[in-house]
């Protein structure tokens, strides 16, 4: 299987952020305030961890996707519609800088790719992804370029999952709340549940990717 560097990165971040975890539980019924202080910050910071680790493999696994399939040099005209929206990313963009009326041109240039015999070059730099923390409607956005039918996240309960973690981790970066108020408001249970939904997506995401490039799905 492909991926094998994303999923051994995942395993030991989800490892550490589990014992943070644990461990700030101890801490949290410790008698003394500031020890409990710092397990509740240690909590609230392991939701922050946690986003970023999954974003990193998110972006990573889709880079090394993309390079793959252009290093397969498939012919564009063979390339599976949906990814012309990776393909001609500055063709859009061009085309909404310009108005309906000198825009023509490339708005038929645009369909002329289509049956292109050169080989597909796929930018590691265009993803479908927004800068924003991820959430399961990055996923369905992901499905949707790479023309995927199956379900983009194992269940709602994960779409649910992505969601607490990304509210969560918002509160805490963006200043909201402060990280000892969020960590006392956190369960220990209810945040191993989230590490082991989000290792989940994490294994869903990878194998669907690996599928799709052997079973050549980005083809038409």
């Amino acid at each position: 299987m492909r991926f094998t560097t994303e999923l051994m990165l995942a395993s030991r971040e989800l490892a550490r952020i589990r014992a943070d975890i644990a461990h700030a539980d101890t801490a949290v019924i410790s008698p003394s305030s500031p020890v409990q202080e710092r397990g509740a910050a240690v909590r609230a910071w392991a939701y922050v961890w946690l986003a970023a680790l999954l974003e990193r493999i998110v972006r990573d696994a889709l880079q090394a996707t993309f390079r793959e399939i252009t290093q397969l040099a498939i012919p564009v005209k063979d390339l599976k519609f949906s990814l012309f929206s990776l393909l001609c990313d500055a063709e859009f963009a061009s085309i909404a800088d310009r108005s309906r009326s000198n825009s023509w041109e490339q708005k038929i240039a645009v369909f002329l790719r289509t049956s292109e015999a050169k080989p597909a070059l796929l930018a590691e730099n265009i993803l479908p992804l927004d800068g924003r923390t991820i959430r399961g409607e990055h996923f369905e956005t992901i499905w949707l370029v790479l023309g995927l039918s199956t379900p983009s996240v194992p269940s709602p309960l994960h779409r649910i999952a992505l969601k607490d973690l990304a509210d969560g981790r918002n509160e805490i970066a963006h200043g909201h709340m402060d990280p000892v108020t969020f960590g006392r408001s956190k369960a220990t249970n209810d945040m191993l549940g989230i590490a082991k939904r989000v290792e989940e997506v994490i294994v869903h995401l990878l194998g669907s990717l690996d599928a799709y490039v052997d079973k050549k799905q980005y083809t038409r």
